[in-house]
């Protein structure tokens, strides 16, 4: 036998009704084992909901009945409504909420959904032992949780409530007590319906109220709409697909298809930088100031984005956590020609001064440390650099203290291999130096050129496969390359000669 709760999952359908009509049927059964057969065939509630018709409840036919009650445009709409309504206040107990009644699904802990009892004849013999044996609870808003508000995102979509309201009257006011039966959502955007629970095939649902008394309903949801004729569902589907192209012209004009190259002999190296956080510095209220260092033949289109600042945050816990999460991206150029002329291109650097910001504005150098950017291979890389301060005896220390010492050095790629050096040695013995904390960085780097292309690099589809250098790269297509110039050159010279002999 199939266990009801599979079937508790949210239904996903395209709308192909020609009229979208849902049946609920209720009806409140206290102990199915001395029920007899006609108590559960007969004396049900029956009411048919169209999608977004506000049905009123007991509690909102008093509400908006009454004009001084009613303020906004929806109340007054719901006042007209049930004035020119012939329909009193009744007992019935289902009624809706719609997109406009902005209803707010916070469902009691106490509403239980079950499976219960079968829809069979009554002249089958399993019906009750059928029933009882599929009596398994399960909790209402888990599943609910899970089925509506994990379905992804729904940019633009409307709601519908079939509710429930077992109320009662107290010196003639309704006190309502309500429960959700099923939950409709209509997706504008991809124009999908989306029910939950699952329309009742064979098995009903079951609601239990725990209050002064436990009281038992059991309820079906069915699908009352009509089937489309066939000439409206083809009209339907050809207006569907003209609305579909219609968006993806739109999407197509709106996007850029064409794929960008970076120009001849370029090579662009795209970095995607994230400082993540720092850690075990002395003070609080920290930010990182940042550097990227460029040798020669490196260039950057927009040079702003070689230097920047992070903001200022708190550190937390025994270790002084800082979390900054500052992200950005910049793109280097390089000329391959270079490469091929003057060999191996000296890398960029990128140089950090971690600051804290004190009492009285007293900014204070918590660390310096650099980091060579790893430019040769592209790939996704996480460093944890560690941080020292320079110092220069206990006058430092106490400058530090009272005033702070914030960019106490004349040049900071000193701490990494400054430009001014020109020999191959450089000594940094001596200096004083205190180590401090942890900087966390994440970068990803993608490399773009047109030497990468097949046409330029025949060599390519040898290494398919593996993972190359960018220097293995450039290598093979830079000689490819280098010889198309000479045959260019050579037939440049060719064409002026003829042009001489010709004159």
């Amino acid at each position: 036998m199939k266990n009801k709760m599979e079937n508790f999952n949210p239904i996903y359908q395209t709308l192909n009704k020609y009229t979208a009509i849902y049946r609920i049927r209720i009806k409140e059964i206290n102990d199915l084992v001395i029920a007899t057969d006609s108590e559960l065939k007969e004396n049900w509630e029956i009411k048919e909901f169209k999608w977004q018709q506000k049905v009123f409840n007991n509690f909102e036919k008093q509400f908006y009945g009454d004009e001084k009650n009613c303020v906004t445009d929806i109340e007054k709409q719901y006042n007209l409504s049930l004035i020119n309504s012939v329909n009193a206040t009744d007992d019935r107990i289902l009624f809706s909420y719609i997109d406009n009644d902005n209803f707010n699904c916070d469902i009691e802990s106490t509403s239980i959904l079950k499976n219960t009892c079968d829809r069979k004849q009554a002249h089958e013999e399993n019906s009750l032992e059928e029933i009882l044996e599929n009596n398994e609870e399960y909790d209402y808003r888990h599943y609910l949780d899970e089925a509506i508000e994990d379905v992804g995102t729904l940019d633009d979509y409307s709601v519908m409530f079939i509710m429930a309201d077992m109320g009662e009257y107290i010196q003639e006011n309704w006190v309502k007590f309500e429960h959700i039966l099923c939950t409709l959502k209509y997706n504008k955007e991809k124009n999908i319906l989306i029910i939950c629970p699952d329309f009742s095939q064979r098995l009903p649902y079951r609601l239990q109220l725990n209050s002064d008394s436990i009281r038992t309903f059991y309820y079906f949801i069915e699908n009352a709409s009509e089937d489309i004729p066939e000439e409206l569902a083809q009209k339907e589907n050809e207006i569907f697909k003209k609305i579909s192209e219609y968006r993806l012209s739109l999407k197509n004009i709106t996007l850029n298809t064409t794929f960008e190259l970076p120009s001849k002999n370029t090579l662009e190296v795209h970095i995607f930088f994230e400082i993540v956080s720092g850690q075990h510095f002395e003070y609080d209220d920290i930010y990182v100031k940042y550097f990227i260092d460029l040798p020669e033949k490196w260039t950057c289109k927009n040079s702003g984005l070689l230097n920047g600042i992070t903001q200022t945050c708190r550190g937390k816990g025994h270790s002084n956590l800082v979390t900054f999460g500052h992200v950005f991206d910049l793109i280097l150029n390089y000329d391959i020609q270079d490469f091929f002329d003057k060999g191996f291109p000296k890398y960029p650097y990128i140089y950090f001064e971690v600051i804290s910001r004190g009492s009285w504005d007293r900014y204070r150098c918590e660390g310096l440390t650099f980091k060579c950017l790893p430019i040769a291979k592209p790939d996704s890389y996480h460093f944890d650099l560690p941080c020292y301060r320079l110092t220069d005896g206990r006058m430092s220390d106490l400058r530090r203290f009272f005033i702070g010492d914030c960019s106490n050095y004349n040049d900071i790629t000193w701490i990494g291999l400054p430009k001014s050096v020109k020999g191959s040695i450089f000594n940094k013995y001596g200096v004083q130096t205190v180590g401090t904390g942890t900087l966390s960085v994440r970068m990803n780097v993608i490399h773009q050129s047109q030497a990468f292309l097949t046409k330029y690099n025949e060599a390519a589809q040898l290494a398919r496969g593996r993972e190359k250098y960018i220097f293995d790269k450039l290598n093979s297509s830079t000689l490819v390359k280098s010889v198309e110039q000479v045959l260019e050159a050579f037939k440049r010279a060719r064409e002026n000669m003829i042009q001489a002999r010709n004159t």
